[in-house]
């Protein structure tokens, strides 16, 4: 079975998305996700009274770390990245098949109506 040059290419490009798509993704997401977490500290030093103890300040924190929250906060970053990277594939590749169907069905039809005179 040989595959045609313009398959090969959107093969390559297909992988090169999937790497592409999905590496940036995860950097983006993981970023955004440190950014939420450092905002949940900041977030919670500032309920803190301006006289607070020391405890106050640990507990706040403590309770800023909590895993279970954090989680809650976060994306699931990996979910995300395997979406972006693999969905697009097979759309764009159904996408394009149909686009070349339409194409040669419209071009058929002008070739049948020609012979036909």
């Amino acid at each position: 079975m040989r595959i045609s040059g313009w398959k090969r290419i959107g093969i390559i490009a297909s992988v090169v998305w999937i790497f592409g798509a999905g590496t940036y993704t995860l950097n983006t997401t993981s970023d955004a996700d440190s950014k939420a977490a450092a905002r949940l500290t900041t977030d919670c030093d500032a309920t803190l009274p301006p006289n607070h103890t020391q405890a106050q300040y640990d507990h706040c924190n403590s309770l800023s770390m909590d895993p279970h929250q954090i989680h809650a906060q976060l994306s699931d970053e990996w979910v995300t990245a395997g979406v972006v990277a693999f969905v697009p594939v097979p759309l764009g590749w159904g996408i394009t098949y149909l686009i070349l169907f339409l194409v040669v069905w419209v071009r058929r039809g002008f070739t049948n109506g020609n012979q036909s005179s």
